[in-house]
Parts: C-alpha cells; sequence; structure tokens
C-alpha cells in the first residue's frame, strides 16, 4: 500500500494534467493518492506480469451461467492483486446475480483514459483526493440512491475517511481503509540517549531530535534524529496535529497560512538550522525508502512518520529485527485538547458514470465494504478498516501495530484534507513552498503567504 501511496504523490500533477484532458462524458469525455493521492502503483515487471496473467485468466474464463458480467479495475499489482482476485473469486461464489471480472492496472491514467474511451470498468480505486476532481469533471457515480435503496449502514466509518469520498454534498466513493501517520522511534537509540519515552509536543520532539543525531567528524549527518525522511509524510499532518486546518469551518476559504503550517515549517528549520540544511539534505537524498537499506532498518534514523504499513513491511516484508515503539504525532505544547490530530486519506471504490452494470458494481463494492468483507481485505493488505466497528475482529489482530492504529483512529482530532476539484494543485503547491522554506529558501511567514496567494480562485 506504500508503494501506491508514494507514486500517487509523484504523479499528481501529471495526472491532473490528464483528468482535465479528459473532460467528462457530458463534453465527450470522462473522469488518489493518497500519496492515498492519484495512485499509481508503478510499472513493475512483477505488476505488468500480473496485469498479463490476470487479464488472460479473465478472458478465457467463463462465467456461471446466467450470471451477469461486472468489469472491475484495480491499482494493486503482485502479491496485492493475488489477493484482490480471492476476494473476487470468494464474492462471486457468494452469489448467483453477477460474475465480476478482475483485472490488474497499475496505472491511475489508464484507468482514466478507459473510462473516457467508454471501454473502463464497472468499478475501480483510487485514493480519496481525487473524489472531488473525478465528481467535478463527471466520471462519478453517485452513491446515495444505492446507499438509500438498500439501507445501507455507513453509521460505523471513521467519519473523516467518509467525507474524503463525498462532494458538493453527495456520496461518491467509499474507503475501504484508513490511512494516517503515527510516530515511529527507534527503542535502542532513545535508550541510549537516555529518552525514556516518545515526545508529546513540538518542544520536546526538537530536544529529542537533538539528542539523538550523531554527526561524523564531517559535520555529515551520521543517525537522523529528527523524522525529516520521508519529507512527503511531514507537511500536511504535522500541520494539522498541531491544530491547523487547510479549510475553514463553512468551507468557503483556503488557509494554508493558519498557526499548525507555521509551527511544523519552523520546527524543522529549527532542526535542520542545527546541523546544517545542506547536511539534512544530502542525508535524505542518500536514503531508501522501505527497502533493506533504510535507514530507520539500519539504525541510523531514530523517528520517522509513517503509516500503518511500515510495522509489516518491517515484521512480514523485510523481516527486519527493529525493536521500535509508536506513538501519537507530538501536538502543540499547552494544547492538551489537540492530542491525536493528523491528517486522514483512504483507498477508495467508486463506480464510473459510464459504467455498463452500475447495479452490479454496487452489488460487488457493498459486499466488499460489509463488515466482513471489509475485515477479510484489510486483513489480507494489512491495513486499517474504515469501519471501526470491525477493531476487536480476531483476524485483524495479528497485523503489525494494529491496536495502536485502531485506537489512534478514534481520535476526533483527525481530518481529511479539503474535498474540491483543485485539492491535487492545492495539494502540491502547499508542498513545494514548504519544502522551500525548509531548504533555507524562504521563511515560514514568506512560505504561507505564497500558500495563500497561489491558492485563490482555486476553490470554486
Amino acid at each position: 500500500m506504500e508503494k501506491r501511496k508514494i507514486a500517487a504523490v509523484l504523479a499528481a500533477a501529471t495526472l491532473a494534467a490528464t483528468v482535465s484532458a479528459c473532460g467528462n462524458d457530458k463534453d465527450n469525455g470522462n473522469a488518489s493518492p493518497s500519496a492515498s493521492a492519484g495512485a499509481s502503483s508503478g510499472s513493475s515487471a512483477s505488476a505488468s506480469a500480473t496485469a498479463t496473467a490476470t487479464a488472460t485468466a479473465s478472458a478465457s474464463a467463463k462465467p456461471a451461467k446466467d450470471k451477469t458480467p461486472v468489469s472491475f479495475w484495480y491499482l494493486w499489482g503482485g502479491a496485492e492483486g493475488e489477493n484482490v482476485e480471492k476476494l473476487i473469486a470468494e464474492f462471486n461464489a457468494s452469489q448467483d446475480l453477477y460474475e465480476v471480472k478482475g483485472l490488474s492496472v497499475p496505472d491511475v491514467q489508464k484507468v482514466v483514459v478507459g473510462i473516457s474511451s467508454g471501454d473502463g470498468p464497472d468499478i475501480t480505486d483510487n485514493f480519496s483526493n481525487n473524489t472531488a476532481s473525478y465528481a467535478e469533471k463527471g466520471m462519478l457515480e453517485p452513491l446515495d440512491e444505492y446507499i438509500k435503496k438498500d439501507n445501507y449502514d455507513l453509521s460505523d466509518f471513521v467519519p473523516a475517511a467518509l467525507e474524503g469520498g463525498k462532494y458538493d454534498g453527495k456520496q461518491y466513493a467509499l474507503p475501504i481503509n484508513v490511512n494516517f501517520n503515527l510516530l515511529f522511534y527507534n527503542k535502542k537509540l532513545f535508550a541510549d540517549a537516555g529518552i525514556a519515552e516518545p515526545p508529546k509536543t513540538a518542544d520536546e520532539l526538537l530536544a529529542d531530535a537533538i539528542k539523538l543525531t550523531k554527526v561524523n567528524a564531517d559535520k555529515t549527518i551520521d543517525t537522523l534524529g529528527f523524522p525529516d525522511f520521508p519529507l512527503i509524510y511531514y507537511t500536511t499532518g504535522m500541520s494539522m496535529a498541531f491544530g491547523g486546518s487547510f479549510i475553514s469551518d463553512d468551507g468557503k476559504t483556503l488557509t494554508p497560512d493558519n498557526p499548525g503550517t507555521v509551527e511544523a515549517i519552523k520546527l524543522m528549520q529549527d532542526y535542520r538550522n542545527q546541523f546544517g540544511v545542506g547536511n539534512v539534505v544530502k542525508f535524505n537524498a542518500a536514503a531508501k525508502y522501505m527497502d533493506a537499506t533504510d535507514p530507520m532498518f539500519l539504525g541510523k534514523q531514530a523517528m520517522r512518520i509513517d503509516g500503518p504499513w511500515f510495522g509489516n513491511t518491517v515484521k512480514n516484508v523485510l523481516k527486519k529485527d527493529l525493536d521500535y515503539g509508536v506513538a501519537p504525532l507530538p501536538g502543540p505544547a499547552g494544547h492538551p485538547e489537540l492530542a491525536g490530530g493528523g491528517e486522514v486519506s483512504s483507498s477508495t471504490f467508486f463506480i464510473p458514470s459510464n459504467a455498463k452494470n452500475k447495479d452490479g458494481a454496487w452489488a460487488f463494492m457493498s459486499w466488499l465494504m460489509s463488515k466482513e468483507g471489509m475485515t477479510k481485505f484489510n486483513s489480507m493488505f494489512a491495513n486499517l478498516p474504515a469501519r471501526t466497528s470491525v477493531y476487536d475482529d480476531p483476524a485483524l489482530q495479528s497485523i503489525p501495530d494494529f491496536k495502536a492504529f485502531a485506537d489512534a483512529a478514534k481520535s476526533p482530532n483527525l481530518k481529511a484534507f479539503p474535498v474540491f476539484s483543485g485539492q491535487t494543485e492545492y495539494g502540491k503547491l502547499i508542498n513545494d513552498e514548504f519544502e522551500l522554506a525548509v531548504g533555507g529558501k524562504q521563511t515560514a511567514e514568506e512560505a504561507v503567504k505564497h500558500m495563500k496567494d497561489k491558492s485563490a480562485g482555486l476553490l470554486k
């Protein structure tokens, strides 16, 4: 899941252009993330192989007699794609009306093009940060009537995750999981530095990070004390953890110049200035995320801001022996009421507005989003379900760090990034100005002013 999220952020600008070019089916066109977010797991050999194998299997398989076919394109590949196929097979065996045919298409732009040509799927997945732009282009089918007709219960969904699938008062997508970040820390490095517990406030975070940092004779960073890498997981999430919000309560004004964003920038600036901006940037440039040489796995990074996939990758994928702890993101000093804050996104499923079998697509989606279906999906993917009512299910308890994330998901201070048609562009300009500031190119105040000025007019 983390690869989909990283690729989603890297592809955001390209995806926005593709969607704009496609338009919608009202004007002869059509249609994460994140991080979770356009969503793509890239064009790796394993993903391509899965796509080819799945396509061949789907083409040769004969649906059960009298069952109506439902086309499902999904962005997962490799082992994750195989898990999706297991769920598809279970749904097909559970009822006599529909036969879902899965196809791994781990490239979000191909999905968009497929839908715009009229040859796309009946149901597909993406990240919540694409909901608004897709809905405005007319590519998404509203789900409200299906939900109402079936009296489908959404009361136990994490509110911020459910909001990520809404646009202009309508529900266009449903979340299968919840993605947000917590603070991971190396227990041995903390003990060696004489630090008994993880930081709870911004001030404690900076003080601990300075103690935990080790430098070489030439002043370059040997061990990174601050959760500076990967930078992508710090920006908006830490702003929200410090009480910031990127839109006004009435939803009419974008507010990137909130105090939380200023504090998040200044905190990273203070750390980088202590050890040299160039030295930290050099360390980050050499670091590789989530492979055997990741600095966190080598004991060269004391703290990491990351998501629920972290522990599964460490323990079950890379099988690393890393003694780490998990804690909420630090909040602003003197404001205990803001504890447990952060940014929520999710992987979502939607039905294209020009789908040929919308009823079948909803039948599969509602099955997958049920308590049982969601539990099975997330136990396979080692993710946190979007329904809090399943958090005590025994099948989920073996997921690394599940309890820590399940407890944190109940915090009322988790927020979703604003959902509107320009949210991809908004997120990018925030990240760009943030990076300029922590790179020593501008002050925090200048950064948020530029964010405010450049986002003017985005919210229509």
